[in-house]
């Protein structure tokens, strides 16, 4: 399976709703990505399984208490995209 390629935020989105559904065992469709992601029942386990994939995936170091600063996915996805351009401008 290939690995897509993660360049902006709604793509980083579709992706962090994919791992919560996969992991947590929920439907798509119950994943709201301006919700808190504790509202999924995200316990710190899943949450630093969560930042350890997307460093993995973006190739990018993350600090795990990075779900404290943006709580949802739609924030996260956002910061990480800006992150990503200006890594790419660099």
């Amino acid at each position: 399976m290939t690995t897509p390629i993660l360049n902006d935020a709604s793509s980083i989105e579709t992706w962090c709703v994919d791992f919560i559904s996969n992991t947590l065992n929920l439907s798509k469709s119950k994943i709201d990505p301006t919700v808190a992601v504790d509202r999924f029942g995200l316990d710190s386990a899943t949450a630093v399984s969560l930042i350890m994939e997307l460093e993995e995936t973006l190739n990018v170091e993350l600090a795990p208490e990075l779900l404290f600063e943006y709580p949802t996915l739609r924030s996260l996805s956002q910061h990480l995209a800006s992150r990503l351009s200006s890594k790419q401008v660099a």
